[in-house]
């Protein structure tokens, strides 16, 4: 990595054209429309009278969002401070012996992820660079939903990894696509996100000198 970024330097040896920069981004739902879609409707003749079972259904996904202001410490390296949200709405039926409804409800949970972020720019010119990062940070799962204990939200360790990115533009203007995977937990019995974006794509914003 260090030769790459020394070879890259030396063939581009100009000082960066800003160092400060606003990152706007949308992210895929891959892992969440995986997880969390339409259950197979069951026959629930067999259960007792005055029991319900719920089933889940008509799942809807926002994509991840991000802002990042992002600072360049050197022509090869960038931190920047992200803040990245998500969430997932439901409709909870809950069907008796009959097959009736017997009462319905709306649930969702969100992710909010504030995570520092590690950029590597290994190849710069002018109009298009290529660049690897890493950003390890915090995880915020809440939502209607409560875990065994009865809470509502609980934080976690996460990461977002983006193994290659690719940017390119002109002055102050630049857009960029990365490919990669988001992930996020607690514990072993607590997984908020593992694959997410795979697939993220945004603009750049910046500033002059």
């Amino acid at each position: 990595m260090l030769l790459l970024c020394c070879s890259s330097y030396a063939q581009d040896n100009s000082k960066p054209d800003s160092r400060h920069e606003l990152r706007f981004g949308i992210g895929d739902m891959m892992f969440e429309t995986v997880r969390w879609h339409n259950e197979v409707h069951k026959d629930y003749s067999a259960i007792s009278s005055g029991t319900s079972k719920p089933e889940d259904m008509n799942f809807r996904y926002s994509p991840h969002i991000s802002a990042e202001y992002s600072y360049r410490l050197l022509d090869w390296l960038s931190l920047g401070l992200v803040c990245d949200f998500q969430s997932t709405s439901w409709e909870r039926n809950y069907y008796n012996n009959q097959d009736l409804v017997t009462r319905s409800s709306k649930e969702n949970f969100f992710n909010l992820s504030f995570l520092l972020n590690v950029r590597f720019n290994y190849f710069r010119r002018e109009h298009f660079g290529i660049y690897s990062s890493i950003a390890p940070g915090l995880d915020i799962n809440g939502g209607s939903e409560t875990d065994c204990f009865g809470r509502h939200t609980l934080a976690g360790a996460a990461v977002d990894l983006r193994l290659v990115g690719l940017t390119a533009g002109a002055g102050q203007h630049w857009g960029f696509v990365e490919f990669g995977m988001m992930a996020s937990l607690k514990n072993a019995d607590h997984i908020f996100l593992f694959g997410s974006q795979l697939i993220k794509v945004g603009y750049t914003f910046k500033f002059k000198q």
